[in-house]
C-alpha cells in the first residue's frame, strides 16, 4: 500500500444485462451500477470519499458469475504481465548491445535485424538514457 491510510474492497458483479453491479465491503450502503467498470470505479471512489473523507486505496475484484470464465480471465491477465515483464527484459538486454553494435559501426537496422527488434526500436533503445 502506498501513503494511502486505508483500503476499501469493491465486489463488482457483472449482471444478465451486461450492467456491472458494485458494492463496497466495509461500507455496505456504497453500491452502484454501471455499464462501464471505470465508471463504476469512478462513481465508487466519489461516494467512498464522500463518506470517508480521508485517503484510501480501492481494491477491486470482478466476477461473471461463472467461476470458470473469470479463472480464464485472471489467466490471461497474468499472461499478459509475464509478456511485459518479458518484454522489459528482453530490451534491458537488448540495450547495451545495440549500443556496443552501433559503435562497432553497425547499422541501427542491421543491430535490429541482430536483436530481432526493429531498427527504429534499436534507435529510441541508443536515445534512452
Amino acid at each position: 500500500m502506498n501513503s494511502t491510510s486505508r483500503s476499501f474492497h469493491v465486489r463488482a458483479v457483472l449482471t444478465t444485462g451486461g450492467l456491472w453491479q458494485g458494492s463496497v465491503d466495509e461500507l455496505p450502503e456504497v453500491t452502484h451500477t454501471h455499464r462501464s467498470l471505470a465508471q463504476l470505479e469512478s462513481r465508487l471512489q466519489k461516494k467512498i470519499s464522500e463518506t470517508c473523507g480521508e485517503p484510501f486505496e480501492l481494491v477491486m475484484v470482478t466476477s461473471t458469475g461463472d467461476t470458470a470464465f473469470d479463472d480464464q480471465l485472471t489467466r490471461a491477465r497474468d499472461l499478459r504481465a509475464q509478456a511485459d515483464d518479458l518484454a522489459r527484459q528482453a530490451r534491458e538486454t537488448a540495450q547495451p548491445l545495440a549500443k556496443r553494435l552501433t559503435a562497432l559501426g553497425v547499422s541501427q537496422r542491421d543491430a535490429g535485424r541482430l536483436l530481432s527488434v526493429s531498427g527504429s526500436l534499436v534507435a529510441a533503445m541508443l536515445s534512452d538514457h
